[in-house]
């Protein structure tokens, strides 16, 4: 019997995500294991290897598609021992269901994702020699990937071409705002960027949201900092968000009434104190999570940011490095930002926004300046 392969929900809080390539055409062998699709979840663009053997009879859900409901029939897989009316029969009664539920009509409504003018047409980009990575980004960016020159082994095309393509599309763009005097020019939003917009509104909406703030004396915060990196290499010096997270830590630790979080009509718990931190990427923000950090040392936290960051900023972050956590912690101190007011990053129940440490004159009990 054909495999109905559905929209995989790639996280928990993962509703509805984007279809941004086929790694295999129709006709294709499946082994299980290989890349058969890229996805564009709530939290970044993941690889989908199968969990089948067999053949791509049947997409039914075209690459660059989006807002495609979890659940969703996306593909027919034959197996073996099918026949043509097997997999025809498959197609007919995903039909017959998506007539009597409503649910599974986000297929015919999904919209394709926008791109700017002269995009390439899917199958084209599918028909190109091209790194996965590379094709992804011309979907993302709108690059025709048809009109390029590879730079790769044997005019392969890798994600540097596509980034000088995109570098050249934005130049004639402003070049044409320029001659026509326009005032403003619309750049297409990511996939990604369109699903944490569409996430944070309802978040905001939705989930009640009370802040509370203090001012913290960092003085020896700041002393320990120095001492420690004063003989220390680039690759082991300590930030303040490393040292914030320490402390979080054992906080939370400390006291279990705050690592918890709502769970439809419950409050959970957590036996072990995992802090996600808030990681600025060019499609958005996206929080990975130091687990048990509560166990941790300094420099171990340290080098698991530091490697967190990287793999954020590289879009290499698997599912069980984002997915989690009961706090986040937001710090902008680097930036010169004196507060701000986070949203919280479901299904969590707080998150911790950190400004910027600055010399302020401290004033004794007896109302005069003791030091700054």
């Amino acid at each position: 019997m054909p495999i109905i392969f559905e929209m995989p929900s790639l996280s928990p809080t993962m509703e509805k995500g984007n279809l941004v390539t086929w790694c295999k055409n129709e006709g294709d062998e499946v082994a299980v294991g290989d890349l058969i699709a890229e996805i564009d979840t709530d939290k970044a663009t993941m690889e989908v290897e199968s969990i089948y053997k067999g053949v791509l009879a049947k997409i039914l859900v075209p690459a660059g598609t989006h807002d495609v409901a979890v659940k969703t029939p996306i593909a027919i897989i034959r197996q073996k021992n099918d026949t043509d009316e097997d997999v025809t029969n498959a197609i007919k009664s995903i039909s017959d269901i998506a007539q009597v539920h409503s649910d599974v009509e986000v297929v015919q409504s999904a919209k394709p994702i926008e791109l700017v003018p002269d995009v390439v047409q899917e199958n084209k980009i599918s028909e190109a020699k091209a790194s996965p990575l590379a094709k992804r980004l011309a979907n993302e960016y709108g690059i025709d990937i048809s009109r390029l020159s590879g730079s790769g082994p044997h005019g392969r095309i890798v994600k540097q071409d596509i980034l000088d393509a995109r570098e050249i599309l934005q130049k004639s763009k402003h070049i044409e705002i320029n001659t026509n005097s326009n005032r403003y020019v619309d750049i297409p939003a990511t996939s990604m960027q369109k699903l944490i917009a569409e996430k944070l509104t309802k978040v905001k909406q939705d989930v009640p949201h009370f802040y509370m703030s203090t001012r913290v004396d960092v003085t020896s915060l700041v002393a320990l900092r120095k001492q420690l990196n004063d003989n220390a290499t680039a690759d082991t010096k300590v930030t303040v968000t490393d040292m914030l997270v320490k402390a979080i830590a054992v906080a939370m630790r400390d006291e279990p009434e705050v690592n918890v979080m709502w769970n439809n009509g419950s409050i959970r718990h957590f036996n072990t104190v995992d802090i996600s931190i808030a990681v600025a990427t060019e499609n958005g923000i996206i929080t990975p999570i130091i687990w048990d950090a509560d166990k941790k040392s300094l420099m171990q936290i340290s080098k698991d940011i530091k490697e967190l960051v990287l793999k954020a900023k590289e879009k290499s972050l698997s599912p069980s490095q984002y997915t989690g956590g009961a706090l986040t912690v937001s710090n902008l101190g680097m930036f010169g930002i004196d507060s701000f007011y986070s949203i919280i990053n479901p299904p969590q129940a707080s998150i911790l926004s950190v400004g910027s440490a600055r010399k302020e004159p401290i004033v004794a009990e007896d109302g005069t300046f003791c030091r700054t």
